[in-house]
């Protein structure tokens, strides 16, 4: 577990479904040229979360200075928040 630690969350409301393979995830986010590919992947596990905040630095392959840099495209493009936890 990664000693890094900020709770985000999507921004929003989102449909909650039973079977989280129902969830959609925005083609105007995943068309977005201005957000890495890491970021559409973080927001994806935003929606899949289902409103749960996420701490994106737990069990992540990706290195802290990528997860931060995602985390503040997410939150300049109003797509997430973050929260206390």
């Amino acid at each position: 577990m990664s000693e890094l630690e900020t709770w985000i969350a999507a921004t929003g409301v989102w449909p909650v479904h039973d079977d989280i393979a129902d969830a959609v995830i925005p083609e105007h986010v995943l068309n977005d040229p201005a957000l890495t590919l890491i970021a559409k992947g973080l927001f994806a596990l935003l929606v899949a979360e289902q409103g749960r905040p996420v701490n994106p630095y737990e069990d992540s392959y990706e290195t802290p200075a990528a997860i931060t840099e995602a985390v503040e495209e997410l939150i300049s493009a109003g797509l997430a928040v973050r929260v206390q936890h």
